[in-house]
């Protein structure tokens, strides 16, 4: 089982699903400027919940390029990345406890050898 190609999946789904609920939270955001949407939340936070999806997005889609090429930055952005994630709940969650559980173990066991 490769644990890398699967991350790099869950990773790519999870970039999608951040920019769409980021273009779906402005668009809401903006709708509520001609009148109320009918939820519970202030009107600040949707904006500020889409610009925290956006900037998810941006990093995960770096992080991914940065791993196409297999550099010892492309390691080091997934830590950070998958630290980053785990407070996104639930996926990003899901997705970072994933990455640092499983993700580019079996390069540190080939350098070892």
């Amino acid at each position: 089982m490769n644990h890398n190609r699967i991350y790099c999946g869950a990773l790519a789904s999870l970039a999608l699903i951040t920019a769409l609920s980021s273009g779906l939270l402005l668009f809401i955001a903006g709708a509520s400027t001609v009148g109320p949407p009918g939820i519970k939340l202030p009107e600040w936070s949707l904006p500020w919940v889409a610009i925290i999806n956006f900037a998810y997005t941006v990093a995960i889609v770096v992080t991914l390029c940065s791993r196409q090429f297999e550099s010892e930055s492309g390691r080091q952005l997934t830590r950070i990345l998958n630290w980053a994630l785990v407070p996104a709940f639930p996926g990003g969650t899901l997705g970072g406890i994933y990455g640092l559980w499983k993700v580019d173990k079996e390069r540190v066991r080939e350098r070892a050898a």
